[in-house]
């Protein structure tokens, strides 16, 4: 059933508080889902539920599916996971970076993910969506209608406030070879049907993930990697979908490169305030290599100077903002150990960082995180080798002291 809920989860008994900025942190969670060998995640927060779709092989045999599964108390617990692919469907394609992706509406739920048609590895998107909370699922229209290669990548999905889906992802519909297009499509029946896609930049890095956010006067900003130079650029659409304008560059490097990094950023704003955005991006620039956050007081029209974070080999990063203001990042750091995923979080607006602090096992092998902002505080997923082989879904809480204390 659907409202069962799974508890059985391997767990450390480690705990520290960072009690300057109100935050309690414990050690890393794997949960028995029944799903092994995952090769695509993604996690989406609404109000207090959390929604995940994951990628992977049920109990360890036979093809790649795709699974859905929620939280209702911040990823304490997780229901029997539903698979959302169907055998007409053909083969799954996934890897991390270019992961399925899910997004959420109270009981409206959109997943994008790709499906193999000729090529072994690639494929066009396929589109389901759920309107009763996932207890079913159908099939959407594909907004990627004027691409004849039929081969789609690193999408993005997200909700406004009003219930609007919106979508970003890559495809060479010019056939430049060396670039391609980054594509952009609003829904407004939940997945269902979408409105007339359109090129949000024609030459675009081929290979890097992009990141939508839900800005404060409810327009739409999407990060993704550039051409020429290979810095990260913001577009910010507006709400209705019909007009975008091209921001400037999220960290100037001027970072000329042939080639991809395999390396996107991440992006966002507290809930419903006027706050600072937020960036992680990464650069490959000699000299200047390495991890970077960033702030805009007018939602991406001028950034910060960029503040590097770690060292120059830190990369793979996530950035989430809570309700009062408290900014957590995650990234990967290869120098700890091969794999660490660091966490480091900020309570003046990104002026002043706590130490990193490791949050997955030491010798195992952490890559491409994402954090996001509950009521509770910060919840961080990630994949990581398994001592049996292939990948496991990991998770980490990082609660927030003040809204704890408020509850109670």
């Amino acid at each position: 059933m659907i409202n069962k809920f799974i508890a059985s989860f391997y767990m450390l008994v480690f705990f520290s508080a960072y009690s300057s900025v109100g935050l309690c942190v414990y050690s890393a969670i794997y949960p028995r889902i029944g799903w092994s060998d995952i090769q695509g995640m993604d996690v989406y927060a609404d109000e207090s539920t959390l929604h995940a779709v994951l990628v992977g092989k049920q109990n360890g045999r036979g093809e790649l599916g795709v699974a859905y599964l929620f939280s209702h108390d911040y990823g304490v617990t997780w229901t029997k996971p539903i698979i959302v692919n169907r055998k007409q469907d053909g083969a799954v394609v996934a890897r991390r970076g270019n992961d399925a992706q899910i997004a959420a509406a109270g009981r409206r739920i959109v997943v994008a993910f790709n499906h193999s048609v000729e090529l072994p590895n690639a494929g066009p998107m396929l589109i389901a969506y759920s309107p009763n909370g996932g207890a079913s699922w159908q099939r959407g229209e594909n907004p990627a209608i004027g691409d004849i290669t039929n081969n789609q990548s690193y999408m993005d999905l997200i909700a406004d406030k009003a219930g609007n889906f919106h979508l970003v992802w890559l495809d060479d519909r010019e056939e430049n070879g060396s670039t391609l297009g980054l594509r952009y499509a609003r829904s407004t029946d939940a997945g269902r049907h979408w409105d007339k896609e359109v090129t949000l930049d024609p030459k675009t890095c081929t290979c890097c993930w992009n990141r939508l956010a839900v800005l404060p006067d409810q327009s739409i900003a999407a990060l993704y990697r550039g051409d020429e130079p290979h810095d990260m650029r913001m577009v910010r659409i507006s709400t209705d979908g019909k007009s975008w304008r091209n921001l400037a560059p999220v960290g100037a490097f001027d970072w000329r490169f042939t080639g991809c990094p395999h390396c996107g950023g991440g992006i966002a704003s507290a809930p419903g305030t006027r706050g600072p955005l937020h960036s992680v991006v990464w650069s490959g620039k000699e000299n200047v290599t390495g991890l970077f956050y960033l702030a805009s007081d007018d939602l991406g029209g001028h950034w910060s100077a960029p503040l590097r974070i770690g060292d120059g080999r830190s990369r793979e990063s996530d950035v989430a903002v809570l309700r009062d203001g408290l900014i957590g990042v995650v990234f990967v750091d290869p120098a700890s150990d091969g794999g660490g995923l660091q966490f480091i979080s900020s309570a003046d607006h990104g002026k002043t960082w706590s130490l990193p602090k490791r949050i997955n096992a030491g010798g195992s092998v952490a890559d491409h995180p994402r954090i996001v902002a509950t009521l509770a505080g910060f919840r961080v997923f990630w994949t990581e080798k398994a001592p049996t082989g292939g990948k496991v879904w990991a998770m980490y809480f990082v609660n927030n002291l003040r809204e704890v204390k408020a509850k109670t």
